[in-house]
């Protein structure tokens, strides 16, 4: 087994475990009594739509379970990226690996991070989404320290994080990303009846690749209401509008998955808002989503994966090892709850998709279009 773990370290960290060093031992978490003292690690950056939905949900379970008493305590956090409470001392850092993925790029974020930690000597570290768990979750694997993962796409079991989903074994445990990726299509054949034939539309991303291969083993399986013609899976901005422009002229649909890591021409890196405002200026099909940010951004709909869930329940599990003693080798990896079921009302009226008769089939009306400037 621990021939199996350093493998996984050294294939999955490359760089960066070079830089970084073996896991660290930590000292043990600090009696009850005192105030509980939470490192929050984001994949991401603080503009990002999901890592915005993500904040919400840990900021209220924070709330609710006492962490925060008020709510400027958790706009404070979310500002500036540390407050404390009565209870809590917490710190957040963020690795920026939408704009910043070269290896380069995430071994400087892991060193970076990981010296923070050691200096914060915290009692438990939560890991937000794939680059998080792979590279800092790989770095504390075996420590002293618990840690609480949410929003990894496809089974958590690929980093070699947990022996497996309902006995972790280990010092970590958190919450998956199962995706609600027929529930989408399912809603968006009950919109547009006539939808036969979709393709897939994303960057090529750690966060993508589990969502296409989920997507395709449900077609193999005959499960999916549309047929799976296609899949546009590249870091090329030119590839993908080409091949999106093409594809919108031979299928029906598009389920449009991250579009969060593409490149011009030059190499640079392209925000997803600009990505999205093209798709949506350019593209006459609807599109199913996965996650309620591309509908914010202006997306048809989703049966929302939604990121509130995923940061307010690994709070919650966090909150059973810190309150309650808790082991994480314990403690099964869980997934939340489907979220509602979103349309976006201007995309519905410029395909022309009338909503009046289908009110039933949404949950919710999202009448802001991020990527057009709408509700902004």
């Amino acid at each position: 087994m621990v021939a199996r773990r350093r493998t996984w370290l050294a294939a999955g960290l490359g760089t960066a475990a070079a830089l970084v060093g073996a896991p660290t031992v930590w000292a043990a978490p600090q009696a009850s009594t005192s105030k509980k003292r939470i490192f929050i690690v984001s994949s991401y950056h603080r503009s990002y739509l999901w890592s915005q939905s993500t904040q919400k949900g840990v900021n209220a379970a924070l709330r609710t379970l006492g962490y925060l008493a008020t709510d400027a305590q958790a706009r404070q956090l979310e500002q500036s990226d540390q407050v404390e409470s009565a209870k809590a001392v917490i710190k957040k850092d963020w690795m920026d690996t939408k704009r910043k993925d070269s290896r380069t790029d995430m071994a400087s974020a892991t060193a970076r991070i990981m010296a923070a930690i050691k200096a914060f000597s915290p009692d438990l570290v939560m890991l937000g989404d794939d680059n998080a768990a792979k590279y800092i979750g790989g770095q504390l694997l075996d420590s002293k320290t618990p840690v609480v993962f949410w929003g990894i796409n496809g089974l958590p079991l690929k980093y070699g994080l947990v022996d497996n989903m309902d006995t972790p074994g280990r010092n970590v445990t958190g919450v998956w990303q199962s995706g609600y990726h027929k529930e989408s299509l399912d809603l968006l054949k009950r919109l547009v009846p006539q939808a036969k034939t979709f393709a897939i539309l994303a960057c090529d991303s750690e966060s993508s690749r589990p969502n296409v291969k989920m997507i395709e083993q449900l077609g193999q399986r005959g499960s999916l209401p549309l047929k799976l013609v296609d899949k546009v899976l590249t870091n090329s901005l030119d590839e993908f509008k080409s091949r999106a422009l093409a594809l919108s002229k031979q299928v029906d649909a598009f389920f449009v998955l991250n579009h969060d890591t593409l490149r011009d021409a030059k190499g640079n890196h392209v925000d997803m808002l600009e990505v999205g405002r093209w798709y949506l200026q350019n593209i006459r099909i609807p599109e199913a989503s996965h996650e309620d940010q591309f509908v914010l951004e202006g997306m048809l709909l989703t049966a929302n994966d939604s990121g509130y869930n995923q940061g307010y329940l690994a709070m919650e599990m966090a909150h059973g090892i810190l309150d309650k003693g808790l082991s994480p080798a314990r403690m099964a990896v869980r997934t939340p709850e489907r979220g509602p079921y979103l349309v976006n009302r201007n995309r519905a009226k410029a395909l022309g998709i009338k909503l009046d008769d289908a009110m039933y089939l949404i949950d919710e009306v999202v009448d802001k279009s991020i990527a057009l400037g709408i509700g902004r």
